[in-house]
């Protein structure tokens, strides 16, 4: 998977609504969020490349890009790779508060938050 390339794309639509400096939620709307849509998408085609198969809904077979779990997946994967970048960039690596490890913990915390409560056989 080509992280850069979608890193690239994060960073295109960031400095297209001036973003860097802080967050003007009309233009975050309106073109970070339908950005980060289609960068997920063509991540989840792309996904579906490397696997070779689409999302198995019992009854029939959905593409990646079609199913909400693959889909947020895709955005998770283009959204870490950036996060990974632009923590360590920021911050460093070290254990500080929003360091590039302190928010990997962060992440792989939530992650196993939503495993332990599928084991539980609850719902969020």
């Amino acid at each position: 998977m080509n992280h850069r390339d979608y890193m690239r794309r994060i960073e295109e639509k960031i400095g297209e609504i001036k973003a860097a400096d802080g967050i003007k939620e009309g233009p975050w709307l309106d073109t970070m969020m339908k950005g980060l849509s289609e960068i997920s998408k063509d991540c989840a085609v792309e996904l579906e490349r490397e696997l070779g198969g689409g999302w198995d809904k019992g009854r029939h077979r959905q593409r990646l890009h079609e199913a909400p779990p693959t889909r947020l997946l895709a955005l998770e994967i283009v959204l870490a790779s950036w996060l990974g970048w632009i923590m360590r960039e920021k911050h460093g690596e070290d254990n500080r508060l929003l360091s590039a490890s302190d928010c990997r913990t962060r992440i792989e915390e939530a992650y196993l938050c939503g495993i332990e409560l599928s084991r539980r056989g609850e719902r969020p």
